[in-house]
Formats: structure tokens, sequence, C-alpha cells
């Protein structure tokens, strides 16, 4: 039960340590940034305030996903028809696949503005 929770919690600090780093660059963050991209470049343009957007919708992911994680007997039954030997094999599997995918959502939303407080 520790390894799943150990892999959420790193993305737990990587949102803390991108949203501390926005909060110091946030002042010399041009009003106007890139917020949707073509394959030509970037083509809508919107305040700087969308960056917060991110984060939230970040911390709103990893709230969602550590709900499952936390609380696994409200999410998934513990029947017999699971592929693994046993129902709580089958739920760790499931909580350590929601552990590595929130730290690929935490990567990507904080990947995806990144190049905007960090010239």
């Amino acid at each position: 039960m520790k390894l799943p929770k150990i892999i959420f919690g790193i993305s737990v600090v990587l949102l803390l340590v991108y949203s501390g780093v926005l909060l110091m660059k946030y002042p010399f963050v041009a009003e106007t940034i890139p917020i949707h991209y073509t394959a030509e470049g970037p083509d809508g343009f919107g305040n700087k305030i969308f960056l917060w957007l991110g984060v939230a919708v970040n911390a709103l992911l990893l709230v969602f996903i550590g709900w499952i994680i936390w609380l696994p007997q409200k999410m998934f039954s513990k029947n017999d028809d699971y592929l693994e030997t046993s129902p709580e094999k089958a739920i760790k599997n499931r909580q350590i696949v929601l552990s590595v995918v929130s730290v690929i959502v935490t990567l990507i939303f904080c990947g995806l503005s990144l190049k905007e407080i960090i010239p």
C-alpha cells in the first residue's frame, strides 16, 4: 500500500514546486501569453492568469485520483472476476497505475506552461 502513495506523493510535490516557481516568476511573466498552439505556432492568446488555470485543473485531478487511491473500497468492488490472483492484488495494481497516471498528468500540465514562466 505504500508504493502507490509514494508515487502519488511525487506528483503532489511536483505540483507544489511548480506552483512555487510560478508564484515567484508570476510578476515577470508577460501580460499576454499564448494559450493555444497549432503546428505553425501559437494562434490563441490570453491573460497570464490562465497559468493558474492549469494549476487548478491539475490540483482537481490529483484530488480525484488521490481519493481513489486512499479509498479504494469506494471505487473497486471486491468480487472474484479480476485477472489477478486476489482482489487485494488487483486493487493494488490499479492504485499503482493511477499513481503513475497522476505523475504523468502533473508533468504534462506543468510542462505546458513552463516555457512561459522560465524564458
